[in-house]
């Protein structure tokens, strides 16, 4: 009788653990699907975003804080730097406007207008000001849940971690890990650079630098056997805002550790923006 009633408690205790794992994994996908959603039906945003990032050879972390605004579609975007040292700095980019170039005033000199790929623009920075928003994040995020269904591996990708507080607002904590996160070797192709690569591949244009000592993220790639990850990040940390359901905490880490991470504050999703907000006239601009 004792040993029937042990088998009997342990068998409901499994089964009630594998329901527990079964709704958590269900709500993982929801919350990310949700998070999908949501980001593909934003057409434009205003935030603060404060960036930390790995450069090589140096000890401790870039540390950069801007205000945005952005356009999605047609591409439009304004940035102005709010730490030093370049604080003030604004930056204007139209798509289609310019020659497709950025409008840049850095202090008292008079305006720039520069390739968004500049070695003045991205000198120290992981990603040039066409990253601005959320649709490389994503994009990211998307190619990871495909890659993980099709090998039937979304729970082993995906998982909650919790519940978290982040800049006053209450968030979902997700975990995203590859287990196949690599490095591998690839030849450049004509109109290969660390900066197409990352769009094409999906991987982080820091990592293509950093793993071949190239200097600039414009540098010509074409014939180069180059290495590369084989995904953006071995691990990423996400706060997943749950008003909103926008990733206001992304934290990347490869196997060095942490090499980018990106808060984002005073985040507004589909603002109204003025029609003259990104043009080089608008009242609040020093261009």
């Amino acid at each position: 009788m004792y040993r029937t009633t042990t088998v009997l408690l342990l068998a409901i205790l499994l089964l009630s653990n594998n329901l527990f794992a079964q709704e958590a994994d269900s709500e993982t996908k929801t919350i990310v699907t949700k998070v999908l959603e949501n980001v593909k039906k934003g057409r434009g945003y205003t935030y603060i975003m404060k960036g930390f990032e790995r450069i090589p050879g140096k000890t401790e972390y870039r540390v950069t804080e801007v205000l945005t605004k952005v356009n999605v579609t047609p591409k439009k975007i304004y940035t102005k730097v709010l730490s030093s040292p370049n604080k003030g700095t604004e930056m204007l980019y139209v798509s289609g406007e310019r020659d497709n170039k950025v409008l840049v005033k850095a202090g008292i000199l008079p305006s720039l207008k520069l390739s968004p790929l500049n070695s003045l623009l991205t000198k120290e920075q992981h990603h040039s000001v066409l990253s601005s928003g959320f649709m490389f994040f994503y994009k990211l995020v998307s190619e990871g849940v495909k890659r993980a269904e099709e090998k039937n591996e979304f729970n082993t990708v995906f998982k909650l971690a919790g519940e978290v507080t982040f800049d006053g607002k209450k968030c979902y904590k997700l975990t995203i890990e590859d287990p196949t996160y690599a490095i591998t070797t690839y030849k450049g192709v004509k109109g290969d650079n660390p900066f197409s690569l990352s769009q094409k591949l999906l991987v982080p244009e820091f990592s293509i630098q950093e793993i071949n000592n190239i200097k600039y993220i414009d540098d010509d790639l074409e014939g180069k056997t180059i290495k590369i990850p084989t995904s953006y990040a071995k691990k990423s940390v996400i706060y997943i805002d749950k008003d909103t359901f926008y990733p206001i905490y992304q934290e990347m880490s490869d196997s060095k550790g942490i090499f980018e991470k990106y808060e984002f504050t005073n985040l507004k999703i589909s603002p109204t923006f003025a029609a003259d907000e990104f043009t080089d006239d608008f009242s609040a601009y020093n261009f």
